[in-house]
């Protein structure tokens, strides 16, 4: 789970607050922050003990009571904004190291979803597609009635084998008659949720930036805390292009990607989006951190969901090993799944 991408900051004025709050420590009218939801998420996919997350050193007091259960060896901090794709990189890297075969699933803690529970569904049927998937990464793409505010474009066509869509590009942000023709062409809303085996996550790493990963290779840091310390001082070696370049993109990345109806997802890229949201809900929005996450109870899952989500996947093992990054989560299957060798 990635806490630490960058975002609009929020301003909950009703609430009386002077100082402005990085949107995923926020509630929007719930005591829930969406981090907090998106840890919540990732206990469906796995035991707490396999939850990784990244986050930065200067949220520290916004997230530290919140992550009480992650065990600080599971936690990647980072302390600058620039240095917070290294962290990104330093988890999936350690996950590849375990097995290539691991599954990974990438969650973003700065998103907002209306039915929580759709998304549950499409989470677990992607990762039962994912076998069968020729690249061996896909995405959610997010379909709703309600127009996205200041969204990606996830441009799709129909694949020549495998499920899913195959992916030809994306549309950063279209402004809003560009976004509705995309629509109207099949576009989908890019959630930046990402199902794939580790050992492909790592061979992009080091394909497309080895500087990155000849770093990575050296990190041998540890606070005394058993957090996993990345400091810019550390790698000056990396050029900072590199760091603004570790994008998880098609084509750069070759993926699949589902569709998701109804969803109600928003990635809360920028200030107006943010805004859209705090409009519609109560005015007591509250965005200081709880002590600790407090889960939703489990509601009750829609009878009908999109046609894609509800096509049947074939089966496969239960998880063995799996890492919530606060900002990512990794889902580990035994390398029964797909040999070495072929993901590595």
């Amino acid at each position: 789970m990635i806490a630490d991408d960058h975002g609009p900051e929020f301003v909950p004025s009703s609430a009386g607050m002077k100082h402005q709050s990085p949107v995923q420590y926020c509630g929007f009218g719930e005591r829930t922050t969406l981090l907090q939801k998106a840890l919540h998420r990732a206990r469906h996919i796995a035991p707490t003990a396999q939850i990784a997350v990244t986050v930065r050193e200067e949220n520290r007091r916004r997230w530290e009571s919140a992550l009480w259960c992650i065990r600080p060896e599971r936690r990647f901090v980072s302390d600058t904004r620039m240095m917070s794709s290294l962290t990104t990189a330093a988890a999936l890297l350690s996950i590849a190291a375990d097995s290539a075969s691991n599954v990974v699933t990438i969650l973003p803690a700065r998103c907002y979803v209306a039915n929580e529970w759709i998304l549950s569904s499409a989470l677990g049927t992607l990762r039962k597609m994912l076998p069968r998937i020729p690249e061996g990464a896909g995405t959610l793409g997010m379909i709703d009635i309600d127009c996205a505010i200041d969204e990606d474009y996830l441009v799709p066509c129909a694949a020549e084998e495998g499920p899913g869509l195959t992916v030809l590009g994306m549309a950063h942000r279209p402004v809003g008659w560009v976004a509705q023709h995309l629509r109207q062409q099949g576009a989908m809303v890019a959630s930046g949720i990402l199902t794939g085996y580790a050992g492909v996550f790592a061979a992009h790493i080091y394909r497309r930036w080895p500087e990155l990963a000849g770093a990575l290779d050296k990190f041998t840091e540890r606070a005394t805390r058993g957090e996993n310390q990345i400091r810019a001082n550390m790698h000056p070696q990396v050029p900072s292009s590199v760091l603004r370049s570790l994008k998880w993109w098609p084509l750069m990345f070759p993926q699949r990607a589902l569709r998701v109806f109804r969803c109600g997802w928003r990635g809360l890229h920028t200030a107006r989006a943010v805004s859209r949201i705090a409009a519609s809900c109560p005015v007591t929005i509250d965005s200081v951190l709880q002590g600790s996450p407090q889960f939703e109870s489990r509601s009750e899952l829609p009878s009908r969901l999109g046609d894609e989500l509800c096509q049947a996947a074939i089966r496969t093992g239960p998880p063995v090993r799996s890492y919530h990054l606060s900002g990512i989560t990794e889902i580990h299957h035994g390398p029964e799944q797909v040999d070495r060798s072929d993901r590595s």
